[in-house]
């Protein structure tokens, strides 16, 4: 006959509860809402201040796909072309952090899953 786990009437049995006596500790949960709260306010501002900081940038590659545009390059080919490298690039930097050993480690993985090269695959349909 198969033997089946017991389950206790009470979920918390044998688990470590961190809980005041009378339920949830109202005072810390409110401490540890503000100071996570608080912490989003400061990454909500650095993301603002990085957006404006880009938009410059963001504003000159719009010119500049206008300009290929107007020398005659197809839009829709010169966008799929700029995503492709960008996307190389962030694939290029993938095993950056891996040492040596990881590395061949990795090539060996993909290897056994026949992966083929990330970009083979749009070239060859």
């Amino acid at each position: 006959m198969p033997r089946t786990a017991e389950i206790p009437d009470d979920p918390t049995e044998g688990a470590k509860v961190h809980a005041s006596v009378n339920g949830i500790d109202e005072a810390a949960l409110k401490g540890f809402i503000a100071e996570y709260e608080d912490e989003d306010d400061k990454i909500n501002k650095i993301m603002a201040d990085a957006e404006a900081a880009c938009q410059p940038h963001r504003d000159r590659q719009k010119e500049i796909k206008t300009e290929a545009a107007e020398a005659s390059i197809p839009k829709k080919p010169f966008a799929a072309k700029l995503r492709e490298r960008a996307l190389r690039r962030k694939a290029e930097r993938v095993t950056d952090t891996l040492s040596d050993a990881q590395k061949a480690i990795f090539a060996e993985i993909s290897a056994k899953l026949g992966d083929m090269n990330l970009f083979e695959h749009a070239l060859n349909g």
